[in-house]
């Protein structure tokens, strides 16, 4: 099973190390997308983890009794298709090719397993059809 997870920490806990934990106390391979550090040493880490499930939730739980914000991240970018133009310029910037062409309806679409959350589609669409929710 793949999670994609946000892991947010404060000053008390920035000096714990998230993917060490991962790795050696539930043998999981987590692959670190996207890292925020704010100036008050509050942050946020995105992670793409691959696991059984009891060993995902386990592990979870591990960085919630250590004081880490963690939650599942699903639909995490959000696209008004009223507003969207279709224009392609998110499918141009997009990284992981999340984003395609459909030939026959003219539409782009998004896979949002594939989506990093990287934000980079966020400020390349001219009409703002593109929120980021992490």
């Amino acid at each position: 099973m793949r999670r994609k997870i946000r892991v947010d920490f404060d000053e008390i806990n920035v000096q714990e190390s998230v993917t060490y934990i991962l790795a050696t106390e539930f043998a999981l391979k987590p692959n670190i997308v996207k890292a925020q550090i704010n100036d008050d040493s509050s942050g946020l880490m995105i992670f793409i983890v691959d696991g059984e499930p009891d060993v995902l939730d386990n592990a979870m739980k591990r960085l919630k009794s250590m004081g880490f914000g963690v939650r599942d991240l699903e639909k995490h970018i959000t696209r008004d298709k009223a507003s969207c133009w279709s224009c392609g310029a998110c499918i141009s910037i997009c990284p992981t090719k999340s984003f395609t062409y459909d030939p026959v309806t003219w539409e782009v679409h998004l896979d949002i397993d594939t989506c990093i959350a990287c934000g980079s589609c966020i400020n390349s669409c001219p009409v703002k059809a593109l929120k980021l929710n992490i």
